[in-house]
């Protein structure tokens, strides 16, 4: 399942930075307001996919509407893109090992720490996603 997760979760990603280039690289959206709103714009572009993907391939059938999911889903999503944010951070700033120059690899700093702080925040959202966006409808009548 988690496996799944990561492919769904992969695809919406490469939306979300295809958008975001299409956005403000392409239609020249890079002043930093319209920079902003790109960015925005591709972050709920590649939600939607991933919350597409995620129920129909990742998550069985939950039996709750899909209002609800979807707004869960938002939620945490979310907190997944502070997580991400907080710890990209902290990867750039406090842990210096773990740079790509340091090992010799050609990849600038920040997208180390980006590439970390995705990497971290997957299990969270995996988790949080299954127990959270995805999870099963309570019953609606009593047990007794």
């Amino acid at each position: 399942m988690f496996f799944k997760f990561l492919i769904c979760s992969g695809l919406a990603a490469a939306v979300n930075l295809m958008t975001g280039y299409l956005l403000y690289a392409v239609m020249g959206f890079n002043d930093p307001v319209e920079y902003a709103a790109s960015v925005a714009v591709a972050f709920v572009m590649g939600m939607a996919v991933s919350f597409i993907l995620n129920r129909a391939y990742t998550y069985d059938p939950s039996g709750r509407h899909p209002k609800e999911e979807v707004r869960d889903f938002f939620l945490v999503s979310v907190v997944g893109l502070g997580l991400t944010t907080l710890s990209a951070y902290l990867f750039l700033t406090g842990f210096h090992w773990a740079s790509a120059d340091q090992w010799g690899l050609p990849v600038a700093p920040e997208a180390t720490a980006h590439i970390m702080a995705v990497g971290f925040t997957a299990f969270y959202s995996f988790f949080a996603h299954r127990h959270v966006s995805f999870r099963p409808a309570k019953l609606d009548k009593p047990l007794i």
